[in-house]
């Protein structure tokens, strides 16, 4: 059976290769790592140098928006040692997520970005201190708890922010929007009404397995409780990995404060499932275009996979924003696209998968963060998504390690592939889209020196020991056989230009463990 689904990627990788230069489609042409951008061995911007030195190691993620003639950028969990101590040790790691900004005044012209010459992001640091600033949208923001994207309407800015709780339910009606109460869940971690820590649904009668419960009027505890689940997803199924995997998270929408930039206020709670990995960029008509995944790692063996949704907002224009979404629901035979406001409406979009024909499903199952972006040079929507993902066992996770969270005991079923950052087109936000191809390949941890492994390259490998390699980022955690991934594309659609030959280049954004930071790429495409 897997030989067989691995035929079929590779002949659908060969045919979609194909079909691009046959019918112009874009297609890659080479794609160079520039250097470190942030974390681990990139420099630092004098402000954040003096008149104190900002306590600051690593990060990732770092998805941009434009505002106000500054690109500006929201990273993930922020370490201020390599011993991994979270910044803004004032709150004591209740919030951990940092956020910095490019002068697009001093940085106009991405042609003349080299290793020598590459941006420097200032970092947001607390006045007359060495803490860098973290975000607070209203809510808890320790580890594992991240930005997703950030947007500006001309005058004010905005977050989305992926805070990991289910809600807890004990009927359908609880849930709304035509999700679904499994009262067959519970969790293991924190409650679901704990703003700090993971929430991590499960089935009961698991191995550690508490049972979630809801209280009534008067205060008393209600039993009989589950989590809110999306059945249409493309990540659930009728197995307990699936159940799991199909639980609806709240995601967090706020507008940044205008007295202090770390703070957004009047935060709207949005439960999904389709869009609990979402990306976001401002489109046409004053509108606000969401494209969303059920998570980060598919599992294709038991046949489910991250589809793609898309839906779209209002632009939101200030305070008394409302946050009414519009569900890409399907095209008619013309190609007219329907939305509905019910969110069991969203269809998934058309990927042109080779799996079984099934048109909506995507082929790899690490996906990791998704970008979106018009490439005006290309004229095109092009998406970037894909990397690695670390699979060796610790304590806590025996069996696949990280990947253990994210798909739990199915990670033995997961293919991770080569570790590669890949590309699609299209020219609708809702597609169809073009079929994948690498971007840049990072690398198969088993076989030394492929990919961005060797000598020069920005990922750790063990098995890398000459001058050059990559140096790993040594935490309490860390392991001797520790190896780097690519993951978190970010496309920078500001400094996407075409070149004197005719290809369009386009400057992007990935987040690497290991060593912990991100880098700064440059990718050639042939339009």
């Amino acid at each position: 059976m897997e030989t067989r689904r691995l035929k079929s990627i590779l002949i659908g990788s060969v045919l979609g290769t194909f079909a691009h230069f046959c019918f112009a489609n874009p297609a890659v042409v080479s794609t160079e790592v520039i250097g470190p951008f942030t974390g681990h061995d990139a420099k630092l911007h004098p402000d954040n140098l003096a008149p104190n030195r900002i306590a600051y190691y690593g990060t990732d993620l770092g998805f941009s928006y434009v505002h106000k003639g500054e690109l500006h950028f929201l990273f993930g969990d922020t370490w201020a040692t390599e011993a991994y101590a979270p910044i803004q040790a004032s709150t004591a790691g209740r919030y951990d997520d940092g956020f910095g900004s490019v002068d697009l005044r001093a940085y106009s012209d991405p042609g003349r970005f080299t290793p020598e010459n590459i941006p420097l992001i200032r970092l947001g640091q607390n006045p007359g201190t060495t803490e860098m600033s973290a975000i607070n949208p209203g809510h808890a923001m320790d580890l594992g708890k991240t930005p997703m994207a950030g947007f500006s309407n001309g005058r004010r800015e905005f977050g989305i922010f992926n805070i990991t709780k289910p809600l807890a339910c004990r009927v359908d009606a609880d849930c709304g929007q035509g999700l679904s109460c499994d009262t067959g869940l519970g969790f293991i971690g924190a409650r679901s009404t704990q703003e700090e820590g993971l929430t991590f649904p499960c089935r009961d009668g698991d191995p550690g397995c508490n049972a979630e419960t809801m209280t009534d009027g008067a205060g008393a505890a209600l039993r009989d409780t589950g989590f809110c689940s999306d059945r249409t997803s493309t990540i659930w199924a009728g197995t307990d990995a699936g159940r799991i995997s199909g639980v609806a998270l709240q995601v967090l929408v706020g507008m940044r404060s205008l007295t202090d930039p770390r703070d957004y206020v009047e935060p709207k709670r949005w439960l999904t499932n389709k869009f609990v990995n979402v990306t976001a960029r401002v489109g046409s008509d004053r509108r606000l275009f969401l494209w969303g995944r059920p998570g980060f790692i598919g599992v294709g063996a038991s046949k489910r996979t991250l589809g793609v949704y898309f839906a779209y907002v209002d632009l939101p224009r200030g305070p008394g924003y409302s946050w009414d979404v519009h569900y890409y629901a399907g095209s008619t035979a013309d190609g007219v696209p329907h939305f509905s406001s019910n969110q069991q409406d969203a269809a998934a979009l058309d990927l042109d998968s080779s799996i079984a024909g099934i048109q909506s499903a995507e082929i790899y199952d690490v996906v990791n963060q998704t970008s979106v972006a018009w490439v005006k040079p290309l004229k095109k929507w092009v998406v970037f998504y894909g990397g690695g993902m670390s699979k060796l066992p610790t304590a806590a996770l025996a069996h696949c390690g990280v990947l253990e969270l994210f798909t739990g005991r199915d990670c033995a079923s997961v293919v991770v592939g080569n570790g590669a950052v890949r590309m699609r087109t299209a020219d609708q936000p809702w597609g169809p889209w073009t079929p994948p191809q690498d971007v840049v390949v990072g690398g198969d941890p088993a076989i030394a020196g492929s990919g961005l492994y060797g000598v020069g390259g920005p990922l750790r490998h063990p098995g890398c020991k000459a001058a050059g390699c990559a140096t790993p980022s040594r935490t309490p955690f860390f392991q001797p056989d520790e190896y780097g991934f690519l993951y978190a594309a970010n496309i920078i659609e500001q400094w996407a230009r075409r070149s004197a030959g005719g290809d369009v280049e386009v400057i992007w954004n990935a987040s690497t463990w290991d060593p912990y930071r991100v880098v700064l790429l440059r990718t050639r495409i042939h339009p």
